[in-house]
């Protein structure tokens, strides 16, 4: 009986959400980001009998108040400037906001975007600098199988000259998409802007697809790297000889990086070091691997810690303080402590989130092939 009174709920708040897109009714703009950083949400919902604001710069959800017409609206703030996932939950049920065309790309329930200024533009803001270019591209995987899909930004000028250059392999996480460094990430503009300020080597940025089809197991168990080892597999097989055939690259260890966020930034530690011949910088943000993982793929570095110092130009590790990954992100620090392991690392306020994987890529683009 539980069940079947669930199913009934949800057959309900469907309703409610064909209701939201299904009728016309009026203009409704949403988000309205206020110059006091104050913003208003709107949504179209006459079926509805409660709505609520989910978002990450709440900690609690906040309640619409319902008015004419079936539009429902709350304004909330001021907010910390930054890019943010939000949603609607309209009787129980989950929405994006019909009214906002930024959306969050991911393999499961897509939420929408609100970017909030400050009284500088941020860095992921686009400014009037030159700008480089993002294709989508295809290859065919040998590891996978089939035809996947993958993001390359090159820098500005590129389309004009005859230059070659390095290469930054930047994958995201776990139910993310091939889309999500370059749309939540704001990645391109990113590096555009630190580009225009000297302040970044103009690079080629490589966005693959990360999801394996094998499952993503729990970062703290072996088979995780059973995972991370499909993906070294199809980086080095598949994805590098594809970008080093089309593009102007510089086939040279010293001149290739890898990181990435969450489930990336394990697959990006362990492709940099099943793989040192081929890549001199390797970044970690908000992932780790276990000592058990370490110890048994690459016990050589452990043992001797040297060798691996001296081929590596930047390891680097950034987590966040309420990150639900920080007691084992912090482990894996204290592990290469230990062992004598050269790296940086970067503890921030904040959580498992892009606004802090946003940050650890700035801080970390300053610090590549240079």
């Amino acid at each position: 009986m539980k069940n079947i009174l669930k199913g009934a709920a949800l057959l309900i708040g469907a309703a409610c959400v064909g209701n939201v897109q299904g009728q016309r009714g009026p203009q409704i703009e949403s988000p309205v980001v206020h110059p006091d950083r104050k913003v208003t949400f709107t949504l179209r919902a006459p079926g509805a009998t409660s709505v609520e604001l989910s978002a990450q710069f709440l900690r609690d959800n906040q309640a619409l108040h319902a008015g004419s017409n079936g539009v429902w609206t709350v304004t909330v703030g001021p907010i910390e400037a930054d890019l943010y996932p939000y949603n609607f939950v309209v009787d129980g049920v989950a929405v994006s906001d019909p009214s906002n065309m930024h959306l969050f790309p991911n393999e499961r329930f897509k939420a929408s975007l609100v970017d909030v200024p400050g009284e500088k533009p941020s860095l992921h803001a686009v400014q009037d600098v030159p700008r480089g270019e993002v294709s989508y591209c295809t290859y065919n995987s040998k590891t996978v199988g089939g035809i996947r899909p993958v993001l390359v930004y090159t820098p500005p000028g590129y389309r004009e000259g005859n230059q070659r250059y390095p290469v930054f392999y930047l994958v995201s996480g776990t139910t993310d998409t091939e889309e999500t460094w370059f749309k939540v990430g704001r990645a391109n503009v990113i590096i555009d802007n630190l580009i225009s300020q000297k302040r970044a080597v103009p690079m080629i940025v490589v966005m693959p697809y990360g999801n394996m089809m094998r499952g993503t197991p729990n970062p703290a168990t072996p088979q995780a790297a059973e995972m991370y080892k499909a993906f070294a597999d199809e980086l080095v097989g598949s994805v590098m000889p594809f970008v080093e055939s089309r593009y102007r690259a510089i086939a040279e260890r010293e001149k290739r990086a890898i990181a990435g966020f969450s489930r990336g930034g394990g697959q990006s530690l362990f492709t940099g070091f099943t793989h040192i011949d081929k890549f001199a910088w390797i970044g970690s943000y908000s992932a780790y691997l276990t000592p058990e993982v370490f110890q048994k793929h690459f016990g050589e570095f452990a043992g001797k810690p040297e060798s691996l110092n001296q081929q590596l130009k930047l390891l680097w590790l950034g987590v966040g303080k309420e990150d639900f990954l920080y007691r084992q992100a912090v482990a894996f620090d204290e592990f290469l402590n230990e062992k004598k392991i050269t790296h940086q690392s970067l503890v921030t306020g904040g959580g498992h989130t892009w606004m802090n994987a946003r940050h650890y890529l700035i801080e970390t683009l300053q610090l590549y092939f240079k």
